[in-house]
């Protein structure tokens, strides 16, 4: 029977695979050249498909279904089309040619990358070059500024002398002044729109039209046409057809019991008016004339109109006026439509008795109390009555009352008073909100421990859950509401802060604000105070958060605070779309940073990998990297094994044979590869270019078959080739081999493997790991230059992340920019952005919530290498690799009050049957659904699916949306993604079919606030599913007119909720509104694709059934298992928590250095108390890594939790025994006891090295850190052979730092070789070229700190001198500081690095000033003795000798502290003294005075004279001032006999003698006091007055100097021909040019030369001219007249000169405005500076003027070279007016203030009875030589 069936032979005469399917077939394929038979009984169809195409290209029926046939494929003469003939039929049907159009893009690549390999030879010639040239410039300039500085130094010191000269004649003239998880990403399918549907399609459209145009005569009807009814003019068919319904309901005389099979079409007028109202209207408007007809029915379907009340309208003189009165008046629902809605929609009938009782009381009572206010009385009643409410046996009448009252409450506080003093009335709560209130506090009756209600958009959520939160605060129950965004927390709070108060009810924000001034204690406490209120707003994410600080952190951050009751805004979004949604506080490992280069390199690998579908099963699978067919075939065989008996080019040796190519082809390869070492494989890569041009796809077909065949079948090749984006196999007999390799071929000669995403990751992994040495199997240091050295504490890590790593690399190639992520700043950098110029160095990526919310979610990260990957991607900095230590998810979060009073919660969606069901299953509430207070008033207009690919979609939408504009309507477009946002923005924009400002984009919420502004008609908004959830768009009033605000949404989401959110955006309280999606097909799932809406959406109920059972059964199963094994080991850290006792547990770093603890002066076994819980929480999150695969799999929760014990109790032993595998965890003991050694380096290391030690001793390899810190210690303690200890030390850790910098070589040349995606950066370098050169900089840098340290400490000890060490931040290891440099620096405290330091010599005791010290003793004693051997009379010399010695022993002292002193100046100073001295009292008195008391003193002393002969010797001594005394003794001592006299003269002298010493002794202690005080006060003063003057001199000056130096021609040319000149001739070729960094880096050392060696001197000369010294001495001069003006006296009110100075700064500055400075700067200073520039250029090549000057780089490195000079010299400029100011006052104001001073001090200490004393003893010798006389 078989036999007599018809034959059909497909014949393929197209160099093409092809697949055909028929009835009975499925798809078979048919080689390029091939035919293929087939027979069937009755032939009805063929289908034909190109290559990997998903749809048919040709769909033929056979119009005889019983003859033989052939269909024929080729080309067309052109090659443009594919013809195919079916001959017995004759019919020809063409395609486009598939596989020329891939061609064509082939060859154009291939031209493309032979370009791109072109310019990459030259450019690398080019920099080469210019290496060359810049190495050269950089030598000559440094020899030129050495020479420069060195003759700089003797002139420096003749400039020094006349500058002093300048000084002195100015005193003397002056002398009178965190997403750990990812959505997968959708597929994407498309579909060919096929000409004879759209044939079909428009003959039913005109079919549609004259049915319409034919009925509207018939019945007499006007001819609105029905498209205006529904508010478009072109619609499509399905729209009018919906529109010509109720038209052909009624001619076929159908029913209302029809309709209910109907429910789920389209909405269009069925959905207002049933078919028997639009019967009656179509009766009925027969017999009314209206003219008005079209625009009534416009208003009907707008706003929803009953049809009696449009026919009504109709009779009406003005129909349309009469609507809009109705309209306008129209009542929301009364109490009995609520309940019957409620009803409906299943509410409990014991509830609706409580509604609709109290709903009908609050509908009749409450207009009565529209004018009353609530008094305190009434407020404390009402509270009293609250608290007596009982649930389970409700008073209805106490209820009733409480409801009102509150209604009330709400009125007065939502009453507003205006700017011109009137008073706005406030609104009651409607009757759906009081209904909503009523089932949120009835909750109880349904012995549920919660309530979650559907309220719909813009009925005034925020009121319900005010007033139901303020009950329960009252009744004492804390409150804590949680909403989708802090910025929602924060606007409701405020909101109704005022209504909470009136009830006395507290209520605040987490976080609050907190200001930078505060300290973090003091942020704590506002944290728990905020905690301490009723009522508390936050975030699920702030409150999870605090909840773990407090559990885990052990902060008390929530206080006492209870999970007592939860209200949940947007309660689908948080427990539905982010249940399983975790929470968890940042914890960064310093270790991790080694894994940066692991990804790298397998960015490197993969990142030139794409996914490609395969034709025959739609599977996804990866292609490789293309290379050349060879080097393909070759890698996909052997792999990475190279030999010497077998080359790539050999497998091209066969094409010689079979005429592929020619034997010169051959020979030039050969050479190619030959010259390869010398001269790099671009040479070969041009070769083989022009050979592998001849290479066609069928062609490396037969060379694969020779090559099975040379391997014996051992490997065998699969082989594909591109149709239509897809890969499409070869027609071959199924062969099996050891080795089963897929290839893709393609044109021009190239290849790739394909291969699953297992097995890309298996090649992947194993890869990597053969390339990884961990640090213990390193036997010499030169190894690691060979492999990925990683720390072995890291290897079990390492290892099991490997295929994780792999496959998120894999993720990120398929992720893109604008969908699943996007390129901003994140929330950490914000702050610091927004005041940088470079705000392209805060970029990161950050995660999108594009299917659910749309919003940015800034505190989010992903894991597991992800994050990273996507910033290789786009060449921004790496982040932090983080682990997780702690987490909380949402589910557990609110399950934590289920022990409470339970979840309550509304959202404008609380989904399907299935959601529900969930919600209520896990969280124990019951779930209504409330009625809107008005009717909806929304149209929903049929779905468009939109076929013929991405811009015929993108067309579609810009189209409706211009129509819809047009009517004046405003249209909110809803996208998917910001990438389709951008993309129709632009498309908009370009068109100009309405104007760009019309246009509004909101995809940043940050960026684009739309809330706030009120949209006219003709506006269009284009917003991601940002604006699609609580978002409030306001319209003018014209707009709902014209039918409200129209919501286009331009893709199917992937739940209702999501769907039914954002059609909320539209018709809010009560106001009109359209709907409408139009949907790619092409961008649809499989299973939506060719289905209606309605199926499509059942089916989505379906999938969204399915995803909460899994998500029950896999999600919640797993975080199940975390929050179990989180809950182990938080008990296990309460545990180890008690080996260590409260002083242990302290932070010896927030502590004073005399109140740290013993425990953190010395060596300990074990741990420090924080080091071990980071140790503890790092080995639980490694722990959580390694078994992440037995948590996926649901192991048995018992075996877990053991194992968990087991690793956690034996980390926590090791610990207390001060061990650890993890050298990281020795680094955080040993850094924070290094800086405890630090604030007392002599005393001991606190133990700091011996940890430091550890840290050597646990991986040798990464020892540079510990040894710096270890020579630093060393330095300091100073004990034995320091320093040659020291020198080994820095040797060593300089050798050991190359380590890093291996690493950091290593990841920077895998991500340059690795394919990036677009760098989104506002400069020609990106982030993370600059974040490695940073890195590479910051450990060069350390290692000249370690360079000039050896070098200072071999001085040192050549001279046999001690050293000592001057330590600085780290930040000084580089000198240019921006966002990414800074966070470098940060990390390397994870290293151990928290200084560097500086070698010095250890300054001697200064003997020198020793002496001036004893000096000044020995005169304070001679002047003691003077006054009291004297007995007063030589008083005024003995306490001159006093006042200079204390002066003396404060010099000695401040010589002592500073370690030197100066002679020279302490003998001008002294002789200065002496002269004075001279002056007042006279030479010969005062040397007989002297040289007396130093006789006696030393007869006195050695006992070679009694006391009688001495005072009889002193009194001869003073003939000029004690000749009465004198006399008197003469004549005395003839009457009396000498032992009389030796006796009376001694008992005599030694009462004088002691009261006078007694009063000198006194006189020196007040001298030092004074001294003392006068010194101090003299230091503050010069220190004050110096500060002010600054300040006043940058108002002046700061500005004009820099702006003159930068505006002046001469030196700006000079400078940029500076640079010029070493800068290539070559980088004039080069593109992008880069000056070299060694060269810059010098150029800048000779401008800070310049800057710090000339600058000064010639600054210097500028300010001592005539013009600078007038206005400076006027300024001097109106501070004086100040000062007197002030008439200030006394200590204090001198001192207040300071003050008074600073009042006056303004008129000071308007004097100095006077000075010339740029005639000054450009006549004086410039011409100086130009001098020496040129000086620096005598050994540079002369600039030749050719253009270098104007590359862009030149020009950038001369705005900061002159950016440079000018902040310098406007600095020095400063300083030197401010030396200068600061002589001229100091002399005036030092002597008042010196004088209040002794003043003061006098009084203080009685100075003056001191001085009385002298005086008195004085007048007493005077009077007796005057009565002697």
């Amino acid at each position: 029977m078989g036999g007599a069936w018809p034959k059909v032979s497909v014949v393929n005469d197209t160099p093409y695979v092809w697949y055909f399917a028929t009835k009975d077939r499925e798809f078979t394929r048919i080689d390029a050249g091939c035919t293929t038979n087939y027979e069937e009984k009755y032939l009805t169809h063929i289908n034909i498909r190109y290559e990997n195409h998903s749809c048919d290209s040709f769909n033929y029926t056979f119009k005889n279904s019983s003859s033989a046939t052939s269909i024929i494929l080729k080309e067309t003469s052109d090659r443009s089309k594919i013809q195919m003939h079916c001959t017995s039929e004759d019919a020809i049907l063409y395609c486009p040619n598939y596989g020329k159009i891939e061609e064509n893009e082939r060859q154009r690549q291939r031209e493309e990358e032979a370009r791109y390999l072109e310019r990459l030879e030259l450019e690398q010639r080019i920099q080469q070059e210019l290496d060359r040239e810049s190495e050269s410039s950089s030598l000559k300039l440094s020899r030129a500024t050495e020479r420069l500085r060195e003759k700089l130094r003797f002139k420096g010191h003749m400039q020094h002398q006349e500058y002093t000269q300048v000084l002195h004649h100015l005193k003397t003239k002056n002398v009178q002044i965190g997403r750990d998880e990812i959505t997968d990403v959708e597929e994407n399918y498309q579909v060919i729109e096929d000409k004879e549907i759209n044939k079909i399609w428009n003959r039913m459209k005109v079919l549609q039209n004259e049915l319409g145009v034919q009925y509207c005569e018939e019945n007499n009807l006007s001819q609105f046409t029905f498209d205006r009814a529904v508010g478009d003019n072109e619609l499509s068919l399905s729209e009018k057809l919906t529109v010509l319904e109720p038209s052909l309901q009624f001619i076929l005389n159908s029913n209302t019991e029809d309709d209910k099979d109907d429910e789920d079409q389209p909405l269009g007028w069925k959905k207002i008016w049933t078919p028997i109202e639009i019967m009656l209207f179509i009766f009925k408007s027969k017999e009314i004339k209206c003219d008005q007809l079209d625009s009534v029915l416009h208003t009907a379907q707008t706003y929803h109109l009953d049809c009696t009340l449009v026919l009504f309208a109709l009779m009406n003189e003005n129909p349309l006026m009469f609507l809009q009165e109705q309209i306008k008046t129209e009542k929301e629902k009364d109490a009995d439509t609520i309940v019957k809605e409620l009803r409906e929609a299943s509410c409990p009938e014991k509830l609706l008795v409580v509604l609709k009782d109290v709903l009908r009381y609050m509908e009749s009572e409450l207009p009565k109390y529209e004018l009353e206010n609530l008094n305190k009385k009434q407020i404390n009643n009402l509270k009293k009555k609250i608290k007596s409410l009982n649930p389970t046996n409700l008073d209805i009448n106490i209820l009733k009352d409480v409801l009102i009252r509150m209604s009330i409450a709400v009125r007065n506080c939502s009453s507003i008073i205006t700017k011109d003093n009137k008073k706005i009335q406030g609104y009651f709560p409607r009757r759906t909100q009081l209904a909503s209130l009523l089932l949120l506090l009835l909750a109880q009756l349904t012995e549920n421990k919660g309530c979650l209600l559907e309220i719909g958009t813009g009925e005034g959520k925020s009121c319900i859950l005010t007033m139901f939160a303020t009950i329960l605060a009252i009744r004492g129950t804390k409150v804590d509401i949680v909403t989708s965004s802090s910025v929602l927390a924060q606007r409701d709070q405020e909101e109704w802060k005022k209504f909470f108060e009136m009830f006395g009810v507290t209520s605040s924000v987490v976080p609050p604000r907190y200001s930078s001034a505060q300290s973090p204690e003091q942020q704590e406490e506002l944290l728990k105070h905020a905690y301490r209120q009723q009522i508390v707003y936050g975030t699920v994410g702030c409150f999870a958060a605090d909840v773990l600080e407090q559990e885990f952190e052990k902060r008390t951050t929530r206080d006492k605070r209870p999970f007592e009751l939860v209200i949940v805004d947007e309660v689908d979004y948080m427990t539905l779309d982010n249940g399983v949604q975790v929470t968890f506080l940042s914890h960064e490992s310093g270790g991790f940073r080694h894994v940066e280069q692991v990804l790298s390199n397998i960015w490197a690998m993969i990142s030139s990998c794409q996914p490609i579908e395969m034709c025959e099963t739609g599977e996804i699978k990866w292609a490789t990297s293309i290379q050349y067919f060879h080097k393909a075939v070759t890698a996909a065989v052997m792999g990475l094994e190279t030999s010497d008996k077998f080359c790539a080019t050999e497998i091209l040796l066969p094409g010689v044979t079979l005429g592929f190519y020619t034997q010169e082809d051959v020979e030039m390869i050969i050479q190619a590869e030959s010259k390869k070492e010398n001269e790099g494989e671009d040479a070969m890569s041009k070769a083989l270019a022009e050979i592998m041009k001849k290479l066609e796809v069928t062609q490396q077909l037969d060379l694969l078959s020779i090559f099975e065949e040379v391997f014996e079948n051992s490997a065998v090749f699969r082989c594909y080739f591109l149709d239509n984006k897809k890969a499409k196999c070869f027609e071959a007999l199924e062969k099996q081999g050891d080795l089963n390799v897929e290839m893709l071929l393609l044109e021009g000669g190239l290849a790739c493997e394909i291969m699953s995403e297992k097995s890309l990751i298996d090649a992947t992994v194993s890869a990597i790991k053969s390339s990884i040495k961990y640090s213990n199997n390193l036997q010499t240091a030169k190894e690691s230059n060979n492999f990925i050295v990683i720390p072995v504490f890291l290897k079990n890590y390492v290892e099991n992340q490997l295929p994780v790593f792999v496959e998120n690399a894999l993720k990120a190639v398929e992720m893109s920019q604008g969908r699943e992520y996007m390129i901003d700043t994140s929330s950490a950098a914000e702050r610091d952005a927004t005041a940088s110029n470079d705000k392209h160095m805060y970029n990161a990526v950050i995660p999108v919530d594009f299917k659910a919310s749309g919003v940015l979610e800034k505190n989010k990260k992903w894991g597991n290498g992800l994050q990273q990957f996507l910033e290789f991607k786009h060449q921004l900095a790496i982040s932090p690799i983080s682990n997780v230590t702690n987490y909380m998810s949402n589910f557990h979060f609110f399950k934590r009050y289920l022990s409470g009073s339970g979840i309550f919660g509304v959202s404008g969606t609380l989904g399907v049957k299935a959601d529900q069901d969930f919600l209520a299953r896990h969280y124990e509430v019951k779930c209504y659904a409330v009625p809107a207070h008005h009717h909806k008033r929304m149209v929903e207009l049929p779905v468009i699916q939109v076929n013929g690919g991405n811009q015929q979609w993108i067309q579609t939408i810009c189209e409706t949306t211009w129509k819809v504009a047009e009517k004046g309507q405003v249209v909110l477009v809803i996208c998917e993604d910001v990438k389709t946002a951008d993309e129709l923005h632009g498309k908009m924009k370009d068109e100009g079919r309405v104007k760009a400002e019309q246009i509004t984009l909101y995809t940043l919420s940050e960026k684009h606030n739309i809330e706030r502004e009120k949209f006219c008609g003709g506006r269009i908004i284009i917003a991601t599913n940002l604006g699609g959830r609580g978002t409030d768009i306001k319209v003018d009033e014209s707009v709902n007119k014209q039918g409200g605000l129209f919501v286009l949404l331009t893709h199917f989401p992937h739940n209702q909720r999501v769907e039914k959110q954002i059609f909320g955006r539209t018709s809010r309280k009560g106001n009109p509104g359209m709907v409408q999606m139009v949907v790619n097909c092409d961008h649809l799932a499989p299973a939506y694709q060719g289905q209606s809406v309605e199926i499509m959406r059942q089916l989505r109920e379906h999938y969204e059934m399915k995803r909460i059972l899994d998500m029950e059964s896999d999600e919640l199963v797993e975080i199940n298992l975390k929050e179990n094994l989180f809950s182990t080991f938080c008990r296990l850290l309460k545990d180890f928590d008690g080996h260590y006792t409260q002083e242990e547990k302290l932070d010896p770093m927030q502590m004073k250095i005399e109140k740290i603890p013993d425990c953190f002066t010395r060596h300990q076994t074990k741990f420090d108390y924080q080091p071990a819980i980071n140790a503890l929480k790092e080995s639980w999150a490694l722990w959580l890594t390694l078994h992440e695969d037995h948590i996926n799999r649901h192991d048995d929760f018992s075996q877990l939790d053991a194992d968990l014990i087991k690793t956690i109790k034996g980390t926590s032993e090791m610990l207390l025994r001060g061990e650890s595998d993890n050298f990281y965890d020795h680094v955080r003991q040993a850094i924070v006891r290094t800086d405890l050694h630090s604030r007392n380096k002599t005393r001991n290391s606190n133990g700091a090295e011996s940890y430091w030690q550890k840290v050597i001793n646990s991986d040798p390899h990464y020892k540079a850190v510990a040894l710096y810190n270890q020579a630093y210690i060393t330095i300091n303690l100073g004990k034995g052979n320091y320093k040659a200890d020291a020198m080994k030390l820095l040797e060593d850790a300089k050798k050991s730092i190359d380590v890093y910098i291996s690493e950091v070589s290593n990841t920077l040349v895998s991500c340059n070789l690795s394919v990036t995606g677009n760098k989104n950066q506002s400069s020609d370098s990106n982030n993370f070229q600059s974040q490695m050169e940073a890195r590479m900089n910051i450990y060069k840098s350390l290692m000249t700190y370690i360079d000039n340290a050896t070098l200072k400490l071999k001085e040192l000890e050549k001279s046999n001198s001690d050293a000592i060490t001057e330590e600085s931040s780290v930040y000084m290891l580089s000198e240019e500081k921006n966002f990414i440099i800074t966070n470098e620096l940060r990390s390397l405290y994870d290293y151990g690095l928290g200084v560097v330091f500086e070698v010095k010599k250890k300054p001697k005791f200064c003997i020198d000033a020793l002496i001036c010290l004893l000096l000044g003793v020995v005169q304070v004693v001679v002047g003691v003795l003077v006054c009291a051997l004297t007995l007063g009379t030589a008083s005024q010399f003995g306490m001159g000798l006093i006042s200079e010695g204390v002066s003396d022993m404060i010099s000695g002292i401040e010589g002592m502290v500073k370690g030197t002193f100066d002679w020279v100046s302490w003998a001008i100073s002294k002789s200065i003294s002496i002269g004075i001295s001279l002056l007042t009292a006279g030479f010969s008195v005062i040397k007989k005075a002297v040289r007396s008391v130093y006789n006696v003193s030393k007869s006195l002393l050695n006992g070679t004279k009694s006391f009688s002969s001495v005072a009889s010797k002193i009194i001869k001594s003073g003939k000029a001032g004690f000749t009465s005394f004198r006399g008197s003794v003469q004549s005395g001592l003839s009457s009396l006999s000498k032992e009389s006299f030796k006796f009376a003269m001694k008992n005599t002298t030694t009462t004088a003698f002691k009261q006078n010493f007694k009063h000198a002794t006194k006189y020196a202690i007040q001298e030092i006091g004074k001294k003392s005080v006068i010194t101090i006060l003299n230091y503050a003063m010069d220190e004050a007055l110096q500060k002010v003057f600054k300040e006043i001199l940058q108002d002046c000056f700061k500005n004009d100097v820099s702006s003159s130096l930068k505006q002046n021609n001469k030196l700006d040319q000079t400078v940029v021909e500076f640079i010029s000149s070493g800068v290539p001739k070559g980088a004039l070729k080069k593109e992008n040019f880069r000056i070299d960094q060694k060269y810059e880096k010098q150029l800048k050392e000779s401008v800070g030369m310049l800057c710090e060696e000339i600058t000064p001197q010639l600054v210097r000369d500028c300010t001592t001219a005539q013009e600078v010294i007038s206005r400076l001495s006027d300024v001097c001069d109106a501070a004086t007249e100040l000062m007197e003006k002030a008439k200030l006296s006394g200590v204090l009110e001198t001192a207040k000169v300071v003050l008074k100075v600073a009042e006056c700064s303004t008129c000071l500055c308007q004097i100095l405005g006077a000075v010339p400075t740029q005639e000054i700067i450009d006549q004086k200073f410039v011409p100086e500076l130009l001098e020496s520039i040129n000086e620096l250029q005598t050994e540079m090549t002369k600039y030749d003027h050719d253009g270098r000057h104007n590359l862009s780089d030149v020009q950038r490195l001369k705005g900061e070279v002159i950016q440079e000079i000018a902040q310098k010299v406007s600095e020095q400029f400063i300083i030197s007016c401010c030396e200068h100011m600061t002589s001229l006052m100091t002399c005036t104001f030092k002597n008042e203030l010196n004088s209040a001073t002794e003043k003061a001090v006098e009084k203080v200490m009685r100075r003056n009875k001191t001085q009385r004393f002298f005086d008195d003893q004085r007048e007493k010798h005077n009077n007796s030589s005057a009565s002697h006389k």
